[in-house]
């Protein structure tokens, strides 16, 4: 029964429609995807009002989506397929690299985004990933996203008083309160004040956050 069923759905075509204002990325694209067993464009659209027409008319199973088209831009086009169709699988492929960019489409409600430059591999697995209903997003995009979240931490840490960043690395280092006031020669409400105001710069709500964070920016290291 189990295997029946497995069959079953890797028989199952996956319908696309193919959006992109370039007739050559189209090209290539479609030549692409018809070396994949099991998929099949069932339209092509060169602007957005085009792109919603289709998806309509077609409802397919994934729509690859440019971001800059004439017309209705892919943000817009994928803002308004959400209005009327939840199901469709958004995969946005462009050569658009800059992080409000990204962040604007994942709130308009694609479900992943690949680069132009990708190979074969990104693809296939970009696919299967927004069609078992999880989010894609290349390679290059993830890095991008760490270096960023790397560089808010940093200035996270440049807003840390000297006594604050002497109070997180004995709270990361599991001392208590107590240890900690007598370690500095202060008061355990001294201490409790600057561990709730690192709270609040760090933007955490406990002691694990405190020494995820720690951890994460070198304050500490793991033992």
């Amino acid at each position: 029964m189990a295997l029946w069923h497995i069959l079953v759905i890797t028989m199952k075509t996956i319908r696309i429609v193919l959006a992109d204002d370039q007739l050559l990325i189209r090209a290539g694209i479609r030549a692409i995807i018809e070396t994949l067993p099991g998929y099949l464009i069932e339209a092509e659209c060169a602007d957005g009002h085009e792109t919603i027409a289709a998806i309509r008319k077609l409802q397919p199973d994934v729509v690859l989506l440019d971001i800059a088209m004439p017309g209705p831009s892919g943000i817009e086009v994928a803002r308004t397929i959400r209005q009327f169709d939840r199901e469709t699988r958004i995969l946005v492929l462009s050569s658009i690299d800059r992080q409000e960019i990204v962040e604007q489409a994942l709130a308009a409600g694609v479900n992943g985004y690949l680069l132009k430059d990708f190979v074969l591999a990104e693809l296939i697995q970009a696919l299967a990933m927004v069609l078992e209903g999880e989010s894609f997003l290349s390679p290059k995009l993830s890095a991008m996203n760490l270096r960023s979240e790397a560089e808010s931490d940093s200035g996270q840490i440049s807003r840390l008083t000297t006594r604050q960043t002497e109070i997180l690395r004995h709270v990361a280092s599991g001392r208590t309160t107590k240890e900690i006031a007598r370690e500095l020669g202060i008061s355990p409400k001294t201490v409790e004040f600057h561990r709730s105001r690192l709270m609040e710069k760090i933007g955490v709500h406990d002691v694990t956050g405190l020494t995820r964070f720690a951890l994460h920016t070198g304050i500490v290291s793991c033992p």
